[in-house]
């Protein structure tokens, strides 16, 4: 039974990844391409508040550069 069970899984992934390739090599859908983008909100002990990717990396930035040149 269990057999049985895990070659009907396997079929069904095969299956499933055909029909993916295939859609996107006729252009019927957009293949998936994950983004970069770092989603949600970041926390920043030194001050204690959440901030986005973008805006984190940029106080990390200062902070290298306000280290260096003391």
């Amino acid at each position: 039974m269990e057999f049985m069970l895990a070659v009907v899984g396997v079929v069904l992934v095969l299956s499933m990844t055909t029909l993916y390739m295939y859609l996107v090599e006729d252009d019927k859908i957009e293949p998936h391409v994950p983004s970069n983008v770092q989603r949600g909100n970041f926390w920043d002990a030194e001050t204690k508040q959440f901030y986005k990717w973008d805006k984190l990396m940029e106080l990390k930035k200062e902070r290298e550069q306000n280290d260096t040149t003391q």
